[in-house]
C-alpha cells in the first residue's frame, strides 16, 4: 500500500488523475486487485478518532498472488512506466511529469495476508 497525504483542495484532482491514468496492472502475472481508498474524515461514532493533518488521506493498495509476483512487477517495465519513467513526445523531447498533488511523498507500507475471505463475485 502507498499512503498519500493530499490536501482537501487537491482531492478532486488527485482522484481524477488516478481514475484517468493508464494502468497495466491487469496485464501483470499474479496481479489480483487494486483499490484506492479515501479516508472518511466525516465519519462519526464510537471509536472513531478525528483525523489529523499528519495522517494519510488516501491509500492505494494492490493485492498480488504472492511476493514473487509483486517483485516481478516492481522490477519490470509496467512499474517503471507507472512510476515516473521518462516518456517521450513524438519529436523525442521528454514529457514533463505532472506536478504532485500531495503535500509530501507517498509512504509505502507492506502487509502480508493472514486471512482472506471472499465471495465468488470477488472480495
Amino acid at each position: 500500500c502507498n499512503q498519500f497525504f493530499v490536501r482537501p483542495e487537491n482531492a478532486v484532482a488527485f482522484e481524477q488523475r488516478w481514475a484517468n491514468r493508464t494502468s497495466k496492472l491487469k496485464d501483470c502475472d499474479g496481479f489480483v486487485s487494486f483499490s484506492m481508498l479515501r479516508r472518511d474524515a466525516k465519519a462519526k461514532g464510537h471509536g472513531i478518532a478525528p483525523m489529523g493533518e499528519e495522517e494519510p488521506t488516501y491509500m492505494s493498495c494492490t493485492i498480488w498472488r504472492d511476493r514473487d509476483a509483486f517483485n516481478n512487477w516492481r522490477n519490470g517495465n509496467a512499474f517503471k512506466e507507472a512510476h515516473g519513467a521518462t516518456e517521450k513526445k513524438e519529436d523525442g523531447e521528454d514529457v514533463k511529469p505532472p506536478m504532485p498533488l500531495w503535500s509530501k511523498p507517498p509512504e509505502p507500507v507492506f502487509y502480508e495476508g493472514t486471512l482472506v475471505i471472499s465471495s465468488t463475485e470477488g472480495a
